[in-house]
């Protein structure tokens, strides 16, 4: 059986001056992440369109699944 390999976890933002996509921790928590949005927002402009995330997810037999797509406003 071979063994995937787990994609990043990342977070895509549209902001007034900037287009910005990061790689989120594994750990990070929605506090944190909405933190560091607040922040680079105060850098790059106030957000102009949701926030695109996604989320690696452990591969199972029963899911055809491996990651989730979301948009959040």
């Amino acid at each position: 059986m071979s063994e995937r390999i787990q994609q990043p976890n990342w977070v895509a933002a549209m902001f007034q001056n900037a287009v910005i996509s990061i790689k989120v921790a594994r750990h990070t928590t929605f506090a944190q992440l909405a933190e560091k949005l607040i922040a680079l927002a105060d850098i790059h402009g106030q957000m102009v369109h949701p926030v695109h995330v996604r989320i690696a997810i452990a591969h199972s037999s029963r899911s055809g699944y491996q990651s989730s797509h979301h948009a959040a406003d």
